[in-house]
């Protein structure tokens, strides 16, 4: 949680360094809840002898700054580049989960028990009525006679 809060204290800093013409692209709305939520008592300076992908920071803060570049600041060829490449990244990361946690069950199993399985057809069983259920039916039908 603490985190979070310096993260969004380091991304306020590095946004108030930006030019106005890069800062205005970013809706306020965003910068506001940047600034409504960043850790105040959190101290944050920029280096100006590095530049900004040498500073000290936070993961969260990459993370932030990276969504914040590619949603406002990137040109739009940036954009579909940078889209297509977490597209990729994404697919890469589900075909690995699939190769770790996607084990065939069935693989330990020889085949031929599965095709036996399968082959074998189901025999009618035949119906028999109980002695009770033969008794009752005489009764009956001894009474529809008698009609």
């Amino acid at each position: 949680m603490n985190n979070r809060k310096n993260a969004y204290t380091e991304v306020y800093t590095i946004l108030q360094d930006l030019n106005e013409e890069e800062y205005n692209k970013i809706p306020l709305e965003v910068i506001e809840t940047i600034k409504e939520n960043r850790n105040e008592e959190y101290e944050y300076f920029l280096d100006d002898e590095l530049e900004l992908k040498d500073q000290p920071m936070l993961l969260e803060t990459k993370a932030i700054l990276f969504n914040l570049f590619r949603d406002y600041l990137a040109t739009p060829e940036q954009r579909i580049k940078i889209i297509r490449m977490q597209n990729e990244e994404r697919q890469k990361n589900e075909l690995r989960k699939q190769m770790m946690y996607n084990k065939d069950i069935f693989a330990n199993t020889p085949k031929e028990k599965l095709t036996d399985n399968n082959n074998k057809t189901m025999q009618i069983v035949e119906y028999k009525e109980s002695l009770f259920k033969k008794i009752l039916n005489k009764i009956k039908s001894f009474f529809r006679k008698n009609r």
